[in-house]
């Protein structure tokens, strides 16, 4: 998911909106988070009430409107959440405005303008390791997901676990290696006692480049790494 802050301000009202964005299929996005309103007009006398306006849509799309009211002189803080359409490989444009005109008019902010990011793709690499009486001395999995963040981007979330068996004199590690193709190893390690552990990694790559991705545990004579075997992700060109 992506972020998405915008915000409103004129002598009159104040107003933001901090979110998240989310792919919905290639061709759609959802979105939730917090706007935050002050509006300082009185409008006890006129026909309309104090709004404020979420806009939201594709890049090259009109803006679909969520509309609430607002109470004066204070601030309301609002949950929202929605969804809409984009075309493909599109990304989505937001704005946040209160009605501060005369006659009720909305006013905006600037625009922000997300990508909303690509379909996740499922990352279950595993190592195991067994004694001679094929017992399990170690047992480590990741799992979660990896999607593109736009044409150079990716993001891969999940969590860590690691068992150790009983007898180790030292901590023993479990740790998620990841890189791109043509990129270097890197890696999130916890202790097996600690584990599981929340995994969220926002990486660059090629345009279209994959990622590969690979556990283990120091199961080895000093404390070694062994590892499973590498796991291979195409991230689709959709986000």
């Amino acid at each position: 998911m992506a972020e998405v802050k915008v915000q409103f301000r004129d002598s009159y009202a104040q107003a933001s909106f901090e979110g998240m964005v989310a792919p919905d299929g290639p061709t759609g996005y959802t979105f939730s988070g917090t706007l935050k309103v002050t509006c300082k007009l009185d409008r006890s006398r006129t026909n309309f009430k104090s709004m404020v306006a979420l806009g939201h849509g594709g890049t090259s799309a009109e803006y679909t409107y969520k509309e609430l009211a607002i109470a004066d002189y204070s601030e309301n803080v609002l949950k929202v959440e929605g969804k809409g359409t984009r075309a493909k490989n599109e990304t989505v444009d937001f704005r946040v405005g209160v009605n501060t005109g005369l006659s009720g008019q909305f006013t905006y902010g600037d625009k922000a303008i997300v990508t909303a990011g690509g379909q996740p793709q499922d990352l279950n690499p595993t190592y195991t390791s067994e004694d001679s009486k094929g017992n399990t001395k170690y047992d480590v999995r990741f799992n979660g997901t990896a999607r593109s963040d736009g044409p150079t981007g990716y993001v891969i979330q999940g969590a860590l676990t690691g068992y150790s068996g009983p007898g180790a004199l030292t901590t023993q590690y479990a740790t998620f290696g990841y890189k791109t193709s043509g990129g270097s190893w890197q890696y999130e390690t916890v202790s097996c006692d600690a584990a599981p552990k929340e995994i969220t990694i926002r990486g660059r790559r090629k345009s279209g480049e994959n990622i590969q991705v690979v556990v283990g545990a120091t199961s080895q004579v000093l404390n070694l790494y062994e590892y499973g075997s590498e796991v291979n992700c195409t991230l689709p060109d959709d986000f």
